[in-house]
């Protein structure tokens, strides 16, 4: 049962993270952000549960790959930030695959620990309270006079803390 809440408070801080990717500056229309999300996270977490219910990888070494994985995320989003356009511009298809691998790693970690396939369900409406979450925190954030300079360094702290928290 732990192990459930674990893989739910993860679920949630992933979403937090990417929702405050997404929202940091916001230049599309917000429902279909949030289904294109939404669905990109369905089907990739579907996925890998699936490949991780076959297939055998030692516990500890996933966790060094998922932070590895983060780590990466927030590096490659830390570069690729534009003040104009925030961290996913119009035509950022390497943004959705690297949301897609991040996606599939985490459904991977779930099928290794032999969650039950219908907990992808649960799991993305939990993505999804995650991402309204982190739309609410970075409005006010933004809102907030004194902090507005932090408004671009939440989403990559929060991949840093997801990186570190599998290390624990």
């Amino acid at each position: 049962m732990l192990d459930l809440f674990t893989f739910v408070f993860f679920m949630f801080l992933t979403g937090l993270a990417v929702g405050s990717l997404l929202t940091a500056k916001m230049i599309f229309s917000w429902h279909v952000v949030l289904t294109v999300t939404g669905l990109v996270y369905f089907f990739f977490v579907w996925t890998g549960m699936l490949a991780g219910s076959w297939l055998w990888f030692p516990e500890p070494l996933l966790k060094g790959l998922i932070s590895l994985t983060a780590v990466i995320m927030a590096v490659f989003f830390f570069r690729t930030y534009h003040p104009s356009t925030g961290y996913i511009p119009v035509r950022g298809l390497y943004h959705w695959a690297a949301f897609a691998a991040f996606f599939f790693v985490l459904g991977f970690e779930s099928g290794i620990a032999s969650l039950s396939m219908w907990f992808v369900i649960l799991f993305t409406l939990i993505f999804g309270a995650g991402i309204l979450a982190a739309a609410w925190l970075m409005s006010v954030i933004k809102s907030n006079t004194e902090f507005r300079f932090l408004t671009q360094y939440v989403p990559i702290l929060l991949f840093v803390f997801i990186a570190v928290l599998k290390l624990v």
